[in-house]
């Protein structure tokens, strides 16, 4: 099976075009962040810069260091960022960082990714230093309900398995920081379940670590069962539910 990264890397050139949910999101999680100065800044999944860029126009610091699985991306993102900005290719499981250096740490819809949250997101939130706020959205477990349902009906296809709203909760709640949190359901309108599976497949989140799509019959049983179950006037939808959580170390 190909790693995220590969799919996150054929996306290069059609994921700031397609990726219109993923600019909401980071726009609402922009909205949330504390504008004031930052010494440093870590940001974990920094894309094609749907938060990186605002938020380094709308902030002051030191440095802001840019963490992402995929080069190609930290490529494109580096010609549209000037100053003391900072760009690690690195997977959320290996951040080569020491502890206790960030005072801001931010991340939009990429924390859902990493293996193994109980251990890798405790050391990425080590990252900040004591006093340090963290800002994060984060894809659960609702995500995709519609497109998870008739998969299991039909046998075809499958969907990344997302953690539930409140495993985040118990997790940072072990961890004894203050936060707070707002979750937010997303609906987005497709023209046809065809297009919903391309929208995924452009913006590189197509990644599923169970069977793929195969099959002209399967795929036409797929697509007039999702149409029959989860359509409107006007078209198919597809629920997205993030988690907008906010704390301090």
């Amino acid at each position: 099976m190909k790693p995220v990264k590969f799919y996150f890397n054929k996306a290069i050139d059609t994921y700031e075009k397609i990726g219109i949910l993923q600019k909401k999101i980071a726009f609402e999680l922009l909205r949330k962040i504390e504008k004031k100065n930052y010494d440093c800044i870590v940001e974990i999944g920094s894309g094609k810069g749907f938060l990186s860029i605002p938020l380094s126009e709308s902030i002051s610091f030191k440095n802001y260091i840019h963490i992402d699985i995929s080069f190609e991306f930290l490529k494109k993102l580096r010609t549209n960022l000037k100053g003391n900005h900072f760009f690690v290719n690195a997977s959320g499981e290996e951040i080569p960082l020491r502890k206790n250096i960030a005072d801001l740490m931010v991340s939009s819809s990429a924390l859902h990714w990493i293996k193994d949250p109980e251990q890798n997101l405790i050391k990425i939130l080590e990252i900040l230093k004591k006093g340090g706020r963290f800002y994060f959205s984060i894809f659960t477990s609702n995500t995709l309900k519609e497109l998870k349902e008739i998969s299991e009906i039909t046998g075809f296809g499958s969907v990344f398995p997302l953690k539930k709203v409140e495993f985040y909760f118990e997790l940072i709640k072990k961890t004894g920081f203050s936060f707070n949190y707002e979750v937010k359901n997303y609906r987005e309108i497709y023209n046809s379940p065809r297009d919903l599976l391309i929208f995924h497949k452009l913006t590189g989140t197509n990644y599923t670590e169970g069977k793929k799509f195969s099959g002209k019959n399967a795929f036409k049983n797929f697509c007039d069962t999702y149409k029959r179950f989860f359509s409107n006037h006007s078209g198919v939808y597809a629920t997205y539910e993030v988690l907008f959580i906010k704390g301090i170390v």
